[in-house]
């Protein structure tokens, strides 16, 4: 142990040279096939899940995001959350650990500015976070976590083997990566080559126990899901738990009530991959916010306003409906555009033929809104799907009856 605070010591001076270390790992003893031990299920350890299910010790995280989301902020709030053991953007903390932001973009003091705005704005103080939080800047020192050898084709990993003993020196519990594309000098559309990139994180993350996030820029283009990622895909098919941040668009925010100049401050998360949890059932959204640092000087009477992000509720569709309201609508329903014909559950056949035109009439809502109430009431029944035989058309076609015992306000 000696020897890791040596190097830490080193590392903070600035004297530290990276260990070069080859990237394939040599084989441990004889290959052997062993048969399952088919122990009882419940002697089986429950996997070390951190926070909700986005980190996990001993796995890697990927959060996809594009440039002006607030990823590094919600990283760091993350970090700050299981530092302090707060729930500070409402996701569940199974345990309070150390942990470590390697910021490798931006210089220490805008590192401190933004832990300082997370601090004001969640009323933390220094007892909260003391020994708790590790600051790493790129600006500082370089961490190369994967590079070409000087053969121009091995892969070796030259910080691997310091870092992994700082985490363990200093008992790490989450590790923030931001950004990955940072951490490595490889060709980022290589696929063999992210894969060797990633797998030195993975090592690392198992050989010390601790959750990583690798946070990443996504290619240029509309952001759909985490094939939006930058570069091969070996890095996010490498992660366990692949999270996508993006801005709120155009169609959310007429659902949400949002006007087009504020949707910029509201960010959706998503379960973009998930292989050791269910995904979620709906996006959480978050909201950005700026704190006032009160750092005020001769020269900068205003100071700094730094991003924080906090947790944001949306507002339901059915905020400002009544029971009479809601069953008035589905009365209309009910009694289809004409004697006989019955409402569409989507705009397929012409909008007016949409049971949805009727929400937009009576109950005030957009037709994005309108949709989502729809869908809620399919599900739950209180409308069905049915096919039909059209009056005119004299065919079988589909629209929705509604169900009377799924009404609001009904008593099953």
């Amino acid at each position: 142990m000696a020897d890791d605070h040596a190097t830490w010591d080193a590392y903070k001076k600035g004297g530290f040279r990276p260990q070069v270390v080859e990237g394939a790992r040599k084989p441990k003893g004889p290959l052997v096939l062993k048969a399952a031990r088919l122990p009882d299920p419940t002697t089986i350890p429950p996997r070390q899940w951190l926070y909700g299910t986005q980190l996990l010790r001993g796995f890697v995280t990927v959060l996809v995001a594009p440039g002006g989301t607030g990823k590094s902020t919600y990283a760091m709030v993350v970090a700050t959350a299981l530092a302090s053991g707060k729930k500070l953007l409402g996701e569940h903390i199974f345990a309070r650990v150390s942990t470590a932001i390697l910021n490798l973009e931006d210089p220490m003091d805008e590192l401190e500015r933004r832990l300082a705005a997370i601090m004001l704005r969640y009323k933390l103080s220094s007892p909260d976070l003391s020994d708790r939080i590790f600051l790493h800047s790129g600006e500082d020192r370089a961490v190369t976590m994967a590079s070409l050898g000087e053969d121009g084709f091995s892969v070796i990993h030259p910080d691997e083997d310091a870092l992994t003993a700082e985490i363990k020196a200093h008992g790490i519990g989450l590790l923030v990566v931001d950004p990955f594309a940072e951490s490595h000098t490889l060709e980022e559309n290589s696929n063999p080559q992210m894969i060797q990139a990633a797998a030195a994180w993975r090592r690392i993350a198992r050989a010390t126990n601790c959750a990583i996030l690798l946070v990443h820029h996504v290619r240029k283009g509309a952001v759909i899901d985490i094939e939006s990622a930058r570069g091969a895909k070996g890095l996010t098919d490498s992660a366990r738990v692949g999270l996508l941040l993006s801005s709120m668009g155009q169609e959310d925010a007429e659902a949400l009530g949002i006007s087009t100049d504020e949707r910029a401050q509201y960010v959706r998360l998503d379960d973009a991959k998930s292989n050791m949890a269910p995904k979620a059932t709906k996006a959480r959204w978050f909201k950005l916010e700026r704190e006032d640092l009160h750092n005020v000087t001769d020269d900068y009477p205003s100071g700094d306003k730094v991003a924080t992000m906090v947790p944001w509720e949306p507002p339901s569709v059915w905020a400002d409906t009544t029971t009479a309201s809601l069953n008035e609508a589905l009365d209309l329903i009910a009694a289809g555009p004409e004697p006989g014909i019955l409402y569409n559950a989507t705009r397929r056949g012409g909008s007016n033929r949409w049971a949805g035109q009727v929400l937009v009439h009576t109950l005030g809502l957009t037709e994005k809104q309108a949709s989502i109430m729809i869908a809620d009431w399919i599900r739950n029944e209180t409308l069905e799907e049915v096919e039909y035989r059209h009056p005119k058309r004299r065919e079988p076609v589909a629209g929705v009856r509604v169900n009377d015992t799924k009404r609001p306000g009904v008593v099953s």
